[in-house]
C-alpha cells in the first residue's frame, strides 16, 4: 500500500482517487490498484515538472507503440511539443 501523506510528505503518497469517467471505479476488483498520475498540461506551473511528465509521457508513448499505436501516436502528437 502507498503510505499516507503524513508517513511520507516529502516522497510518494497517495494523492488522487482514479475513477472512469462516468465516476465509476476503475477498478472495483482490485481495490489495491496503484496509479502513477502526471500533469503534462503547459498550465503546470512547475516548468521542471511539466518537463519530467513530458519525457515520462514520451517514454510511455514509445514502449506502447507496439501493441497500442494509435494511443501512442496520440500521446506523441499531443504531448511532445516544447515546454
Amino acid at each position: 500500500m502507498i503510505p499516507t501523506r503524513e508517513e511520507n510528505p516529502h516522497g510518494l503518497y497517495r494523492r488522487y482517487f482514479v475513477t472512469k469517467a462516468n465516476g465509476d471505479p476503475d477498478d472495483p476488483d482490485d481495490p489495491e490498484a496503484e496509479y502513477l498520475v502526471l500533469r503534462v498540461d503547459p498550465n503546470e506551473s512547475d516548468k521542471n515538472q511539466l518537463r519530467a511528465c513530458r519525457a515520462a509521457a514520451m517514454t510511455y508513448a514509445k514502449e506502447i507503440a507496439p501493441h497500442l499505436p494509435g494511443l501512442s501516436a496520440d500521446i506523441i502528437l499531443r504531448y511532445s511539443g516544447a515546454v
